[in-house]
């Protein structure tokens, strides 16, 4: 091969890397959330205090999920879980699935919202992470979940899509759904079906 040929193949390898880093990098980046998408995440969620609490006192998280999702989440964002309480509830097309099935299946339209705390006497939560079933091929490699974070006060929808942070920790909860429920209380955990 002639020194010109192997120039120019070097030249596109490193223009073909230079683009690749480029769209991950942007890829990355959250994208911002339309207002109208906003205000249905909004929606979605509101009065969810009223639905099925999952776990009846404040978890803490595990420091191994939490030490994953450092892992998962593109810096600088924090991890949500490091130091972090949870309280978790259900809406009732997902009830079913969450408190009765040993492996579930959620059905569309199940949606999860998991309050972070920073004590377990918080009343506030500071931030909300949300899971919602989607329609079959919305997103197949994450079980046709949509992730979702909204402030603590429910108002304001900071994220909401198919989340590379979310969605890599979610990952390894396949067998579930795609769902974590490592706060579930053990007697309830013992009784699933």
């Amino acid at each position: 091969m002639s020194r010109k040929m192997i120039l120019l193949a070097a030249i596109c390898l490193v223009l073909f890397l230079s683009a690749a880093v480029t769209l991950r990098s942007r890829s990355t980046e959250p994208a911002p959330v339309p207002d109208d998408t906003k205000a249905a995440g909004e929606k979605l969620i509101a009065g969810y205090k009223h639905w099925t609490r999952v776990n009846p006192e404040p978890q803490m998280v595990q420091a191994q999920v939490s030490q994953l999702c450092a892992v998962a989440t593109v810096k600088p964002v924090p991890d949500p879980h490091h130091d972090k309480y949870i309280t978790v509830y259900v809406n009732e097309i997902g009830r079913h699935a969450m408190m009765e099935e040993k492996t579930p299946h959620f059905p569309q339209g199940s949606v999860i919202v998991k309050e972070k705390l920073t004590t377990p006497k918080s009343t506030t939560p500071e931030l909300l992470t949300v899971m919602i079933k989607r329609e079959p091929r919305y997103n197949p490699e994450s079980g046709d979940w949509e992730y979702m974070v909204v402030d603590g006060n429910g108002q304001s929808v900071q994220e909401r899509g198919k989340l590379e942070n979310c969605q890599s920790c979610h990952l390894m909860e396949k067998d579930t759904d795609y769902v974590s429920r490592k706060y579930l209380p053990k007697e309830l955990a013992a009784r699933l079906k």
